[in-house]
């Protein structure tokens, strides 16, 4: 006799979110970024080291002092009100605001190592210009330990996969948790790839140390 297969209710918790927006009708938005951009990287052309190896990193961008980075932060309200409704921030304890914004530049061959973005909540990346082969964006398993120690699986799925690929294209907006450890493969093509990036954190709205 047979047994009787138990009920078994499989429990997928602890999800990683990471939204993936391709955005319409920004090629005048692309346009003035990149002008302002190229223009930043003219006055400094060193710019700073973060992630970038053989790139050219930005010091943070005043956004009240850019009229394209304005531009590009009102296209985006509506998703960024999104991920504050799938994540069910409180907004009566906590406001929630942009905390800085960079610029990079990725010529022919230069990428991004590892790294995570500390203190914020939530971290992203905005495709102003992709020319093809300009590489993936690969996000990590947050769980470390997954990385280290596992079975040798028969095929990936959402509960053994230890990294996701998004192949990125111009207008492209990703959104992730910055805790989430990311890199950027080796721009393989022969233009450059270029992007912004910023972080969301959240500020009280009372003195929390009466």
């Amino acid at each position: 006799m047979k047994n009787k297969k138990n009920k078994i209710d499989l429990l997928k918790k602890f999800a990683t979110p990471i939204w993936v927006s391709p955005l319409d009708n920004v090629s005048k938005i692309n346009k003035d970024l990149l002008k302002y951009i190229y223009d930043l990287r003219e006055k400094d052309p060193k710019g700073i080291k973060k992630s970038n190896m053989l790139g050219w990193h930005s010091n943070n961008i005043d956004i009240t002092k850019s009229q394209p980075h304005q531009n590009f932060f009102n296209k985006i309200s509506s998703n960024l009100a999104q991920v504050a409704k799938d994540m069910s921030w409180n907004k009566t304890r906590h406001h929630y605001k942009i905390t800085n914004t960079w610029a990079i530049i990725n010529p022919p061959l230069a990428c991004n190592q590892s790294h995570i973005h500390s203190n914020n909540l939530i971290s992203a990346a905005y495709y102003v210009k992709f020319p093809k082969n300009g590489g993936r964006f690969i996000a990590e398993d947050p769980r470390e330990t997954s990385l280290y120690y596992h079975p040798v699986c028969d095929k990936v799925n959402s509960l053994n996969e230890q990294n996701v690929a998004i192949e990125p294209k111009t207008g492209l907006l990703a959104m992730f948790p910055s805790y989430v450890k990311h890199w950027v493969e080796p721009n393989l093509s022969k233009e450059d790839r270029v992007i912004i990036s910023f972080n969301i954190d959240k500020f009280s709205k009372y003195n929390d140390f009466k």
